[in-house]
């Protein structure tokens, strides 16, 4: 069973995968990784790091003690080198900007998912400048412990939406469907 911070990272990188080549044709989804410690070497830049930072769990007063609101910290960093690295991850940080505007809630996955901030770092070796841009989003979702047949209480991710949540409104609630369409 994959975590919903997996889930997450994985449905980024499949609206990614599918949408940056159309921006720049070396972003294939072998530049793409879900994971932060990714070796990158200078013959494969740009690329695209997409990894999670923080994770709070927001007070719900109304809402069953056994649901937890989550606003996740998601991290699309990228990464770019030479004499128009920055130039190329500021055109690639518009794009996934807007790819994950146009589908917020990632199919469903999750309740929304909003830019919360851009960092822009330099640096490099000798004569080759490398340039990496972090875009911050915050991603909110719903979990509630699970049973499973052999009794280990694993997370499922619920969702629902406002004002329709808590006890009153479990029934509302939907689990949510890994990329491959089978239960988490």
């Amino acid at each position: 069973m994959k975590h919903p911070r997996t889930l997450i990272r994985e449905a980024v990188a499949a609206r990614l995968s599918a949408n940056l080549p159309k921006v720049d044709p070396r972003i294939t989804p072998a530049r793409i990784s879900i994971h932060r410690s990714t070796p990158l070497f200078a013959g494969k830049l740009p690329a695209i790091l997409i990894y999670t930072r923080d994770e709070r769990i927001e007070a719900q007063p109304h809402a069953d003690p056994g649901l937890r609101y989550r606003k996740l910290e998601l991290s699309v960093e990228i990464i770019a080198s030479g004499d128009a690295a920055a130039e190329e991850a500021d055109v690639l940080a518009q794009a996934v900007e807007a790819i994950l505007d146009l589908d917020e809630t990632l199919g469903l996955l999750v309740e929304g998912t909003r830019l919360t901030r851009t960092e822009v770092d330099q640096g490099g070796e000798g004569d080759t400048p490398v340039l990496a841009a972090r875009l911050s989003f915050e991603v909110s979702y719903w979990t509630r412990p699970a049973e499973t047949p052999e009794g280990a209480l694993p997370l499922q991710a619920l969702y629902s939406w406002a004002p329709r949540i808590g006890v009153p409104h479990e029934p509302d609630y939907q689990p949510l469907l890994d990329p491959a369409g089978a239960m988490p």
